[in-house]
């Protein structure tokens, strides 16, 4: 049976010129993770939508047609509906608007239905906008609230939060990988010292400032033990903050966006089991790839949505490596990111450890990962997150790190295609997109 995502895209690619148009992200911006609790979210995002006109000033708020708003849990703000108040903020009234709420993959699903309203014809220019005020509540309040994505019936009730998911994960995988807790380091270095060359990240702005220099694999390996095998340097940062990203038809940017937009030639979200576990043997998986597929260490979903994503950008899975210049995917720990390359057909389990290890994700590799900092080092504010990945990869892919970041340390010279991955529960939703320089 044909893919959900694939079937509409076949499908509106034989409906005539409204239905092939080419869907863009024309503009965005994100606050500085970790902002001041003073600056509430109708504020954080105002101030993204005033940076996204100073770079493309013929933008106005007026040209919205449709908002999808992304926030993850209204726990932290304790506000019902906090959508309607960032929305009267910017004065849209009139305009169609409604809040995505998905996990971790919030952001992506939110650009994925930004994605769908333009690509259908319906609407030319949304604005995707999303936040979360995690700093609202003390840490371990907020790794409550968080373990509310998990079966509450269950696994909340045994006193599970995620950082024990992903450590069963992360153990597992190392171990059928022959991998070590300093390979899951690497990952975590790079990504934070990567943060340092930017001035919006969570890491150069807080912790940074105790180092002053890059961190080492032993400063990784001597953070406190969270879960084992996952120190706090292999976590991601609680954040608050806010994003936007400006998706348009390629028309709408052509005219306005001063040559600043990148083109979303692939997109493909998918699902999994709430539970690892359960993942096993399950029919929708052995169906499609067949028995032993997946077992709780690998995320199906990721796959299943980065091959919908590859299918419809036309790349062969076996190239992707060498298709993709940079790439910005979630690293809420170490070993998830770990995971996500091997999900994403980059290495398999013949060479995952020798990819780890030469480093080829760096900088100097093949494919950099999460030049921006990802979600260890930029921080992360879940409703913003996903859309903040997009922002930095359509950074790279506009030749507007210089300028964005600290200096050109982390900037992917002459990157012609990026890849975006946002990344739910324990897999259990995630999203992928290809951007491409048009």
């Amino acid at each position: 049976m044909e893919d959900y995502t694939v079937a509409i895209w076949r499908n509106t690619t034989r409906s005539g010129d409204r239905m092939t148009r080419k869907v863009c992200i024309a503009g965005g911006a994100t606050t500085p993770f970790g902002y001041p609790m003073h600056i509430t979210p109708e504020a954080m995002i105002a101030n993204c939508v005033v940076e996204t006109q100073n770079d493309i000033p013929d933008f106005h708020l007026r040209d919205l047609e449709f908002m999808v708003y992304s926030h993850f849990s209204v726990h932290f703000g304790k506000q019902l509906c906090p959508e309607w108040i960032v929305h009267d903020h910017l004065g849209l009234v009139g305009v169609p608007h409604f809040r995505v709420e998905n996990g971790g993959n919030t952001g992506g699903s939110a650009l994925y239905a930004a994605f769908l309203a333009v690509k259908s014809g319906l609407f030319d220019v949304v604005g995707v906008a999303g936040w979360e005020t995690m700093d609202n509540v003390t840490q371990s309040q907020g790794s409550e609230f968080i373990a509310l994505a998990s079966d509450t019936r269950y696994e909340a009730l045994a006193g599970g939060i995620y950082p024990i998911y992903y450590a069963a994960m992360a153990y597992k995988f190392m171990k059928e990988h022959d991998l070590t807790e300093e390979d899951f380091a690497l990952a975590a270095l790079k990504n934070r010292n990567y943060a340092a060359d930017n001035p919006k990240s969570q890491w150069y702005r807080g912790e940074y400032k105790k180092y002053k220099r890059d961190l080492t694999v032993d400063d990784i390996m001597n953070s406190r033990l969270i879960s084992y095998p996952l120190k706090r340097y292999d976590c991601c940062l609680m954040s608050r903050g806010g994003a936007f990203a400006l998706v348009t038809t390629e028309e709408w940017a052509k005219k306005h966006s001063d040559g600043k937009y990148v083109v979303i030639d692939g997109a493909g979200l998918s699902s999994c089991t709430i539970r690892a576990g359960d993942r096993l043997a399950f029919p929708g998986w052995t169906e499609r790839y067949g028995a032993g597929y997946p077992d709780m260490t690998e995320f199906a979903a990721c796959r299943r949505s980065g091959e919908m994503a590859y299918d419809m950008a036309g790349i062969e899975y076996k190239d992707a490596l060498k298709e993709i210049d940079v790439a910005e995917i979630h690293d809420a720990f170490s070993s998830s990111e770990v995971q996500i390359y091997k999900a994403l057909y980059w290495c398999d389990e013949s060479n995952i450890k020798e990819f780890v290890r030469e480093k080829r994700t760096f900088m100097e590799g093949d494919l950099p990962v999460n030049p921006g900092g990802g979600l260890m080092g930029f921080g992360h504010p879940v409703g913003a997150t996903g859309i903040m990945s997009a922002v930095e990869c359509y950074y790279q892919l506009t030749d507007q790190i210089p300028k964005k970041h600290l200096s050109s340390k982390t900037y992917v010279r002459d990157a012609e295609t990026g890849l975006v991955n946002s990344h739910a529960g324990t897999g259990t939703s995630i999203s992928n997109f290809i951007l491409r320089r048009p």
